[in-house]
């Protein structure tokens, strides 16, 4: 009888842990992007999300293109990265498998980094036209 009240125990926390990185994590995340100046478009992978200043919601489970438009100033173009979260190895007090499925396939097993951006745009240059002799 007290082998299997165990046995039952260890069943049930490994169930309560099974995709814990999506649980706790979720399989999006809310990043802050901001411009100097602001009012900036902002596209991420090629969609457009408004102006700076912002908070946006986007997949964890990909790497995402950001760039910021002003007229008047250069197009500024960088990158959200995924990264491992530490969420992720809280799967290993169930065995790994089925936590770590779940988590491999909601994207939750990741967090974006940077989750707070800052655009520093600069002015365009101006081109000028020279005479020929």
């Amino acid at each position: 009888m007290k082998n299997s009240t165990i046995i039952v125990i260890m069943i049930v926390s490994s169930i309560q842990f099974i995709g814990c990185s999506t649980i706790f994590n979720t399989t999006t995340q809310e990043v802050e992007l901001n411009s100097n100046p602001p009012n900036a478009k902002i596209y991420v992978d090629g969609k457009i999300f408004g102006t700076t200043p912002q908070v946006i919601n986007i997949k964890r489970g990909v790497d995402h293109s950001v760039k910021f438009e002003l007229d008047g100033f250069e197009t500024y173009e960088t990158q959200i990265t995924r990264q491992m979260s530490n969420w992720f190895w809280i799967n290993a007090l169930n065995g790994f498998i089925p936590g770590m499925s779940v988590d491999l396939l909601t994207g939750g097993m990741y967090s974006l980094f940077p989750d707070e951006m800052n655009a520093e745009l600069s002015p365009a240059k101006i081109e000028t036209k020279t005479k020929k002799k």
